[in-house]
């Protein structure tokens, strides 16, 4: 396997947090997030709504299970799912995320066959991330 195409570039704000529980194995949160999508190429630009849990160990690492819906400008949606790994510091946070897609739009039918693998950084406030096809 081999990073394909890029597929998007989104920027945006985390608009809910809170944490759920703390045990022995670390902290678990959930999050929300809202971001402006960018697409190049076949990939429209659009908005994106996503929400996740995260499992954040003593040591910074974390890994999450996210979900999230985007709304293309020519009001196509497309729905979403990741699993991520990240490591948290001090200067913020870096992480990659597998994602898989499902759409019923016609013209956006290939994205069902596509795997994406984003590139993520940010803090508690905000996120970039760039998403690349796996090929």
């Amino acid at each position: 396997m081999a990073i394909g195409e890029r597929l998007y570039e989104e920027k945006g704000k985390v608009t809910m947090g809170f944490i759920k529980e703390i045990d022995a194995n670390g902290l678990e949160m959930l999050q929300s997030f809202n971001t402006e999508v960018k697409g190049f190429d076949r990939m429209p630009s659009g908005t994106n709504m996503a929400s996740g849990k995260i499992m954040l160990m003593p040591n910074g690492m974390a890994h999450g299970k996210w979900h999230g819906m985007i709304m293309t400008v020519d009001g196509d949606m497309i729905v979403w799912a990741g699993n991520g790994r990240s490591k948290r510091s001090p200067s913020g946070i870096n992480g990659v995320m597998l994602i898989t897609y499902m759409t019923m739009s016609e013209k956006l039918k290939w994205l069902n066959d596509v795997i994406g693998i984003a590139d993520i950084s940010g803090d508690m406030m905000q996120v970039s991330i760039t998403v690349s096809e796996w090929k």
